[in-house]
């Protein structure tokens, strides 16, 4: 688990990025959209920092562990077979990849 704790000023950066739905001073809510995204990126054999750094997230600014924590939300994800939750979508399941 993280225990990073984000400033205004980070906050304010991650909201900048089309794939963060909400922050907080501990969590980064991300897209399904973005889960996807991290998911082909796992496929193709790349490393998940090497994937947010490709779509405009800083992975210092979440940290490696949230990074990482974001790999496993995604293949439990997968695993489940119900589709990327996100604010939005939590409670009903649809996918996209």
């Amino acid at each position: 688990m993280a225990t990073k704790k984000f400033t205004v000023r980070e906050m304010d950066q991650l909201r900048e990025s089309p794939y963060v739905l909400d922050v907080t001073q501990s969590i980064v809510h991300f897209s399904a959209q973005f889960k996807a995204l991290i998911y082909e990126g796992l496929q193709a054999g790349k490393a998940p920092v090497e994937i947010v750094l490709e779509h405009g997230v800083d992975p210092e600014m979440p940290g490696v562990n949230r990074v990482n924590g974001l790999k496993n939300m995604v293949l439990k994800e997968v695993k489940a077979e119900k589709g990327f939750r996100d604010l939005n979508t939590y409670g009903t399941y649809w996918s996209i990849c």
